[in-house]
């Protein structure tokens, strides 16, 4: 059984373009182990992290379909969304190396559906 302080240490902050995330580290780094966030929380590089902003690790990105690929982190599920967010869905996925075959048949099978 893990300890609750190694729990604790493993929580990440996120700033996404300005929406906040917390996870963990494993969540970031088991799925996807060759991408982008699994690089940088997997021990090899130091993060900057700001002090006066609660310890969050700023990622210049729009947060606003991160909630999507930290769920499908977490739980393997690309979630039901509209063509034109697929777009938007699958450039974060690029960015951050992950999903994106997974995102590209969603969108491929929604593409199928529509004709």
């Amino acid at each position: 059984m893990k300890d609750f302080q190694s729990d604790l240490s493993s929580v990440v902050r996120l700033n996404i373009g300005g929406k906040k995330f917390c996870t963990t580290t494993d969540t970031l780094t088991q799925r996807e182990p060759d991408s982008m966030l699994a690089a940088m929380f997997s021990g090899r590089h130091t993060l900057c992290q700001d002090p006066q902003k609660a310890g969050y690790v700023f990622v210049d990105r729009d947060g606003k379909h991160f909630r999507h690929i930290l769920n499908w982190l977490r739980d393997g599920v690309v979630p039901t969304l509209e063509e034109s967010q697929y777009s938007e869905l699958l450039r974060e996925a690029e960015y951050y190396q992950l999903l994106v075959s997974t995102v590209l048949s969603c969108w491929n099978l929604i593409a199928i559906n529509c004709f």
